[in-house]
């Protein structure tokens, strides 16, 4: 069941009172990140280039163009992938409210937790997650994209889910995850899942994505999850993406796909909004097509440089039984999403 929102209100104080005193000062919300194409160059160069070489002069060039646009962009909209592409500690915890015609209205409380093991060279850790299960584990998300309102999300409960991860990565470029752990709740259900990802950079605008996900759940079986997107920079405050994703598992004989197109744009200032036509389905489902529609979301900082509103709205036809009618379901949301915990400086976009 869903958290009460007073509850979950409770909660998001208590840890708006344990951020560290560093990440409690007062911030120029003016001020703002550097523009999209000037992130922190450690996660958009190329491994082994060497600053003294023309040559390699342009291929970080090309890394710190549509690399750092979509790096920016994800860690300002909190997309999941923005975090698992990272060895460090950090923490997002985030109370939304919505409200739609098929769902009324609805509180969700989602948490990311990573805590790097040191001796490890950081690369083992320790994660806590609330949230979608299916977001969390199989590493599908409710839109093919970023957390949406429930009109757009699978029916499923959140969960709480703990677990403990080793990673690899090699800067952007590539990298491997591992990771064990369990559900939170009765009956437990223990997975195991491994990522292996792999981007290529033509030019300093387009970029493809690769993900592959396998992973074995109790309640599911083996199953594997499979992301591809593709990214152009049109300008130095815009992105163009098209994202696709789709999964099988054994307790399925079909394809639980999703389709989405976005456009993000930034203000500055730690402000942008995306645009997003969205496309999901299951092929052997006795309805194809279970939901389509477009998204639009507002995000910025408010108060202190950790903490962010969301401001969404939506409008979907969504359709999962023959019995269902589908008819167009408007939506609208809000939501507060803080970092806690040392979270280095280049994260709090």
């Amino acid at each position: 069941m869903y958290m009460p929102l007073t509850r979950g209100i409770r909660v998001l104080g208590l840890f708006l009172l344990m951020a560290q005193p560093g990440l409690a000062a007062e911030d120029d919300p003016a001020a703002g990140p550097p523009p999209p194409a000037e992130v922190p160059a450690s996660r958009c160069t190329s491994p082994g280039a060497d600053a003294d070489q023309w040559i390699d002069d342009v291929q970080r060039g090309v890394y710190s163009g549509v690399c750092g646009a979509a790096s920016w962009f994800d860690g300002l909209f909190g997309n999941p992938r923005y975090d698992q592409d990272s060895n460090e500690t950090y923490g997002r915890l985030g109370l939304y409210e919505t409200l739609d015609r098929r769902d009324k209205l609805d509180t969700r409380l989602k948490l990311r937790a990573r805590l790097a093991l040191p001796a490890m060279q950081n690369r083992a850790r320790l994660t806590l997650g609330r949230g979608d299960e299916q977001e969390l584990v199989e590493e599908r998300p409710g839109n093919t994209e970023n957390p949406p309102p429930t009109a757009v999300q699978a029916d499923t409960d959140d969960a709480w889910l703990l677990g403990l991860g080793y990673s690899k990565q090699d800067e952007l470029e590539n990298g491997f995850d591992f990771g064990v752990g369990v559900r939170l709740r009765f009956p437990v259900d223990p997975y195991v899942k491994a990522t292996y990802r792999h981007n290529f950079i033509f030019d300093p605008r387009n970029m493809v994505r690769f993900r592959e996900t396998p992973f074995w759940r109790d309640s599911r079986g083996f199953g594997a999850t499979t992301q591809l997107a593709f990214d152009h920079l049109v300008s130095s405050t815009l992105l163009l993406r098209w994202n696709n994703s789709g999964t099988v598992a054994e307790d399925t004989s079909g394809l639980d796909w999703g389709t989405s197109v976005a456009v993000y744009q930034s203000f500055g200032g730690r402000r942008a909004i995306s645009y997003t036509a969205l496309l999901r389905g299951e092929t052997s489902a006795d309805v194809r097509i279970q939901n389509y529609g477009a998204e639009v979301r507002y995000r910025q900082q408010v108060f202190r440089r950790w903490l962010f509103i969301d401001l969404l709205t939506s409008l979907t036809w969504p359709r999962e039984t023959l019995d269902e009618k589908r008819e167009i379901n408007p939506g609208i949301g809000v939501g507060f999403e803080m970092f806690f915990g040392p979270t280095p400086e280049s994260q709090l976009r």
